[in-house]
């Protein structure tokens, strides 16, 4: 039957929806989405983040057509810290239209039941890193307004690169030492002294003493307690790297990288210390690419804050990874309660990663 001609109906999910969603959303991870879940299923990955978080279910709106989902839009509970103070909060995506259900405005709707019911539960605001074709209709129909701009930002290992460009060998251009410069240029040397990094694999209270040291320091992040952060990457079905950063014995940052071996990829997600503790950062860096370059990665991505830099973090980032795209990522908003936040949001001293959006 004509996708015009099935009644189309617009509600909440619910976990028993979990097998239809599933079948629907990994179109959105393209060819490499099974790396996200090694050894499990797609119905894993989503009831992990749809249903396990220990803020609370994300709200997920969907549209359905004969029994499938044509149309979904997700939000997942987070909480932010804002000038001094914590909120709860929502982060949207997952948005996706069956391409046969395009133009009946369901995007839309399900934008609107969503918000709906964010508002209702308490919280004052949703937050999304919308595409380039998304953020649009976000801020020209939808109530949202660019808050803040992200930079995408690389380190690339140049004799591979090289080598792709114009078929030179590989070794043979490492033999010039272009990849030593390159990243004795830009990379921290790895360090000994007053730190000690160590590969961890949970969080612990420890991190959670940091957090309340480290917050005073930002005017915008989001909450980083243990319970988040075992959430979002020791307990995800996806596979990261974590290393934690020791000063006589007390924790002061850490670090967490995810890698794809299919297109030898490798993403810095988060980076965390006191917003001015530069030697911390350095060696979190450095622990953490140098171990990713050994392992053969030839890329390493992340996202800054962009513009000048707010953070010892957002500083050493960018001179580690020098290559970034000329056009910067938006960064939106839907304020849904302005009488429980102060407006408007501050524009500096905000600690915003790639692991604070889902997409890595």
């Amino acid at each position: 039957m004509a996708p015009d001609k099935i009644a189309t109906e617009i509600r909440l999910a619910e976990p028993t929806d979990l097998d239809r969603i599933s079948a629907f959303l990994p179109e959105l991870g393209g060819p490499s989405f099974n790396e996200r879940h090694p050894g499990k299923t797609a119905q894993d990955f989503y009831r992990w983040k749809y249903f396990a978080n220990p803020l609370g279910n994300a709200i997920v709106g969907i549209a359905v057509a004969g029994e499938v989902v044509v149309s979904l839009v997700a939000a997942v509970p987070k909480r932010i810290w804002v000038s001094g103070n914590t909120v709860p909060s929502y982060e949207l995506g997952d948005f996706l239209t069956n391409g046969n259900y395009r133009g009946k405005g369901l995007f839309s709707q399900l934008i609107e039941l969503v918000c709906g019911e964010a508002a209702a539960k308490g919280a004052p605001l949703v937050y999304v890193r919308p595409n380039d074709v998304s953020f649009p209709i976000l801020a020209g129909r939808l109530s949202f307004y660019e808050a803040q701009r992200l930079c995408a930002r690389r380190f690339v290992v140049p004799s591979f690169a090289l080598a792709n460009a114009t078929g030179i060998p590989a070794p043979l251009l490492r033999g010039t030492g272009m990849d030593w410069l390159l990243r004795v240029g830009c990379i921290p040397g790895v360090r000994t002294g007053s730190l000690t990094v160590v590969p961890i694999q949970r969080f612990g209270v420890e991190t959670d003493r940091l957090w309340e040291k480290a917050a005073a320091g930002y005017d915008f992040a989001l909450v980083r307690d243990s319970h988040f952060l075992n959430w979002r990457f020791t307990d995800s079905p996806t596979p990261y790297k974590m290393w934690l950063a020791l000063r006589k014995d007390q924790a002061v940052g850490f670090v967490v990288a995810s890698t794809s071996e299919a297109v030898s990829t490798a993403h810095i997600v988060d980076l965390f210390a006191e917003s001015g503790d530069k030697e911390t950062v350095e060696a979190l860096l450095a622990t953490s690419i140098d171990s990713l370059l050994r392992r053969g990665f030839r890329t390493v991505h992340t996202w800054t804050v962009h513009g000048p830099a707010q953070s010892a973090a957002q500083d050493r980032m960018q001179s580690a990874l020098p290559f970034r795209r000329k056009r910067p990522l938006h960064l939106a908003f839907r304020i849904l309660r302005p009488q429980d936040i102060a407006l408007p949001l501050p524009s500096q001293k905000w600690h915003f990663t790639l692991g604070d959006s889902d997409g890595a």
